[in-house]
């Protein structure tokens, strides 16, 4: 125990040890969420339960300091620090705290240098993505609820460096809400500080979707200030007046508020460097398809939780085929990856724009070789343009940066050259005439960067200003040249003097520390000491380092004339960076151009890179009412490996059939089903190819899902509880334009109550929404809706059964399943034969087994009709019975009557009715 309590912990004896215990103990409480950070120089330092934490994560050993009680810490190093960092912000949505000591003061006075969260990564970026790529949009929200269940919201997305802002009016569900988060996808969300109903409702929406939530003053979301703010903060053309009252979005006023409330909470006018960089627009959630993450989740769309979508890129193909994004993520830059996932989740509704992505993936599809050159030769030379932007416009940049830039800039003339021989119109409507206009103002940029570099040093990976570039700068260089002869002329002298070899036995170097000094071996010391004009500096192992009077007088002017030529060089890139950050909303717009191209490219190269090639959807315009899929696959299982899927059609029509009652065995591909369609849909939104034989689709207003039957523990719901919130959220959203999947709804209550629900959803989505619906289920009795209503079809999946074997077929039917396997299944697994027999027993009593045994050869439709029929004689004769009054009948009397009722029954000749009294 004693090595773990050292006396000088932390280098420190024991009264500083208790005077940082001590302030310590003064820091303010904070959620278990917030890890906190000391940083002591050249490592960092957790304490208490963060210690314990970060032991966990690290296998670091826990010590301890101070007396009693003693306060546990741990170290860590800073590669350590940087990966526990991008562990807490990127995988497990924590905030980050790093405290630093005061250098003025000797007492243990911190404060908070930075601070982080999911959504506010701006003071770590150097340190998260230094080494690796911006492969997500970084976005934070920002909502107050107004009157009439408005909310105001405003989102920062610091990746894209923009503002959007959007008022919309929401249901008690919040429905609108998750629609926007899952196009958005924040990590984080400000909300105000209280405990009305309805923020404990925006909260609780908001966790359950996977949103931090952090809290702030209402005063916060006053709009008061704001646009002094946004005149600061917006990007505004040099010749634009910076006023942002001028600005549309600035009209809605609580949206603007809510802004405000996260420009404060990221500090974002704290730091020059975020000044004239930001963009505002309206948030319009009407432009794309609802798609909540509850469809999303039910659609596989993308990698589950914990899991980065850069992730897909590197995985194996039987990986990346878990997720809709990893079986269209061929892209070869990070622009392109973001601007997928955005696509992916973002599905549009606008049937011309639609039909344009369609034409150019089509087009690419087609033309092997521009694709194969596009996506190989290409688009492999671009760097993320976002990042080198957003360098340049907050002066970080080096000349590295500017010449990487000038690089992507010269690529992009033969990407150009290959998208002009596709001879297509829409792309070089929308992709080659943007970047020609983009190329013709960024040609100053490449002249000047020609201008400035020396490219001959850049060919030896150094970055300098040509000396010819100003005259100043070049009469600095010629003097250090000059400098640097009399420096080899001092050498020749010394060889000279001292009988050395020039170049060999003597050289000449020069560091940091000395500046130029003469060196020799070891073994040349001696002839050193007799030379009493040359003074030894040190000896060390790689030998000896002398100079003279003249060397240091030499140094001193030469390192005067360096300073000087320092400071212009530093000038004159001062002036470089000022001109390159006039091209910095430039190049998020070519940055922009190129995320499409490989997005497309990736898209085709999805559809030619699948086991059976895609095909181009025929689209027709929203309220068309058709849905036609012939052959349909699911992407993700299709191209699992030793996985031979069995297609399947898809029919629907807005006249006849919207929504399909499918029942059957588990594991049967019921939900196989029903999830192709959803995937064929979305991908027909986002402009991408789609796995069918042949595909009409009809725009739709939203894609909405109940598929799952996992409990949410950590969000205090149940199976029964989060199956409502989805399907209250799908009812009050729906519209006759919606496609609707719901899969084996009512299985967390009771099996009546359970059936009741499911038969009035399905009732109320086929007779009164009418929109296209996919109904999976086991409760066989909602197969009745079918005669009731001709808006309602009834389809089932089969198997083939041995005694101990069953057999999925995975082919969809017309009609309703005829039986239930689960107790072959159970006798297939082993259950014990008295618990199979009383199974059968009471199999026989809720399905009147005996009252069926006579219309065992009739097909589905034709039995249904049969017991349909024989409970309705029933009914009338248990009416008659009760209509009877018994008190005045002796017991011959009632005996005679039951024989008489029923003679009278079987009159009526109906086999199910028979079969009930043959008991």
């Amino acid at each position: 125990m004693a090595s773990s309590e050292p006396a000088h912990a932390l280098n420190l004896d024991i009264a500083q040890q208790q005077s940082f215990v001590r302030y310590f103990n003064t820091l303010p409480e904070k959620p278990p969420s917030t890890v906190r950070f000391f940083n002591r120089t050249d490592y960092y330092t957790l304490h208490g339960e963060d210690a314990t934490f970060a032991g966990e994560y690290t296998s670091n050993p826990i010590k301890y300091m101070g007396s009693a009680p003693k306060l546990s810490y741990i170290s860590l190093n800073k590669i350590q620090f940087e990966q526990f960092l991008r562990e807490l912000l990127l995988v497990r949505q924590y905030r980050v705290e790093v405290f630093l000591k005061s250098s003025s003061s000797k007492n243990n006075d911190w404060y908070l240098e930075y601070k982080g969260s999911p959504g506010n990564l701006q003071q770590f970026e150097e340190i998260l993505f230094e080494n690796s790529t911006l492969t997500f949009s970084n976005s934070i929200m920002g909502i107050k609820t107004v009157r009439n269940r408005i909310l105001a919201v405003a989102s920062i997305n610091m990746t894209e460096v923009k503002f959007e802002v959007c008022e919309i009016e929401d249901n008690e569900c919040y429905s609108e809400l998750e629609a926007l988060i899952a196009q958005i996808s924040p990590k984080e969300c400000i909300i105000p500080l209280g405990d009305s109903p309805d923020l404990v409702s925006l909260k609780t929406v908001l966790e359950r979707n996977g949103v931090l939530v952090a809290k702030v003053k209402k005063n916060d979301f006053n709009s008061e200030d704001v646009i002094q703010d946004l005149n600061r903060l917006l990007y505004f053309l040099e010749d634009q007046e910076r006023n942002a009252n001028t600005l549309q979005e600035v009209n809605l006023t609580e949206a603007i508020g809510s802004l405000g409330a996260v420009i404060r909470f990221l500090n974002l006018t704290g730091d020059e460097k975020n000044f004239n960089q930001f963009k505002i627009s309206t948030l319009d959630i009407h432009r794309f398809v609802r798609l909540d993450n509850a469809a999303l989740q039910a659609l596989n769309v993308l990698p589950k939780a914990g899991s980065n979508f850069s992730d897909c890129a590197k995985l194996p193909s039987s990986s990346k085929s878990n997720c809709l994004v990893g079986i269209l993520d061929f892209c070869v830059t990070t622009q392109g990856r973001r601007l997928l996932e955005q696509w992916v989740k973002q599905p549009l509704k606008d049937y011309n724009l639609i039909n344009e992505r369609l034409d150019i993936v089509e087009c690419l599809v087609k033309d092997s070789e521009s694709r194969s050159l596009l996506m190989k030769d290409c688009l492999t030379r671009m760097p993320d343009l976002m990042i080198l932007s957003k360098k340049l416009s907050s002066k970080k940049a080096n000349l590295q940066d500017c010449y990487r830039v000038y690089q992507a800039i010269g690529s992009i003339p033969s990407t150009v050259n290959i998208l002009k021989n596709t001879e297509n119109k829409c792309v070089i409507g929308t992709l080659v005439e943007p970047i020609c206009d983009i190329l013709l103002d960024l040609e100053r940029y490449q002249t000047m960067i020609e201008q400035i570099l020396d490219m001959d040093l850049v060919e030896r990976g150094e970055f300098f200003v040509k000396k010819t570039f100003d005259d100043e700068l070049n009469e600095l260089y010629d003097k250090k040249q000059k400098i640097q002869e009399k420096f080899q002329s001092l050498l020749r002298k010394a060889a000279i003097e001292l009988n050395f070899d020039e170049g060999k036995t003597i050289k000449l170097e020069c560091n940091d520390q000395h500046g130029y000094f003469f060196r020799v071996t070891l073994k040349e010391e001696q002839a050193l000491r007799d030379a009493k004009s040359y003074k030894i500096i040190d000896v060390v192992k790689g030998g000896v380092r002398f100079n003279n009077s003249k060397l240091v007088s030499l140094n001193e002017e030469y390192a005067e004339i360096n300073e000087a030529y320092e400071n212009q060089q530093k000038t004159v890139v001062a002036e470089i960076f000022e001109v390159a950050r006039g091209y910095a909303d430039t190049l998020r717009s070519l940055n922009m151009l190129i995320a499409k191209i490989d997005v497309y490219v990736s898209f085709a190269t999805a559809a030619v890179s699948a086991r059976i090639p895609y095909v181009r959807p025929k689209l027709h315009k929203q309220d068309a009412g058709v849905l036609k899929l012939k052959q349909a696959r699911h992407p993700c299982l299709e191209q699992q490996e030793q996985v031979a899927f069995i297609p399947n059609d898809a029919e629907f029509d807005q006249n006849n059939k919207t929504l399909h009652i499918i029942t059957g065995p588990n594991m049967c591909g019921k939900s196989t089903y029903i999830r192709s369609v959803g995937v064929c849909v979305l991908l027909a939104h986002i402009g991408s190819m789609v796995p069918c034989d042949m595909a009409e689709v009809s725009i739709v207003d939203a894609i909405l899902a109940r598929v799952g039957a996992d409990d949410s523990q950590l969000k205090g719901l149940s199976t029964f509880m989060l199956e409502m919130i989805e399907t209250s959220t799908i009812i009050k959203s729906a519209t006759k334009n919606s496609l609707v999947i719901i899969d084996e709804l009512g299985r967390g209550t009771s099996t009546y109550d359970g059936c009741g629900i499911a038969w009035s959803i399905a009732e109320f989505l086929g007779k009164d929404i009418k929109c296209f619906s996919l109904f999976a289920t086991h409760f066989h009795e909602i197969t009745r809706l079918a005669n009731m209503y001709p808006s309602i079809n009834n389809l089932h999946v089969t198997a083939v059964t041995t005694n101990d074997s069953i057999t999925p077929l995975y082919q969809i039917k017309q009609g309703e399943c005829d039986k239930s396997y689960g107790i072959h299944c159970a006798r297939m697994v082993g259950f014990p034969n008295d618990v199979i027999e009383w199974a059968l027993e009471h199999q026989t009593e809720l399905e009147h087994q005996m009252g069926t045994k006579f219309i065992t050869d009739k097909d589905p439709v034709e039995k249904r009709k049969v017991i349909e029929d024989g409970d309705k004689i029933i009914k009338e004769a248990l009416k008659k019975v009760k209509s009877l009054d018994i008190s005045t009948m002796t017991d011959d009397a009632l005996k005679n009557m039951l024989q008489n009722m029923k003679k009278e029954l079987q009159q009526k000749d109906n086999c199910f009715v028979n079969g009930l009294m043959s008991v």
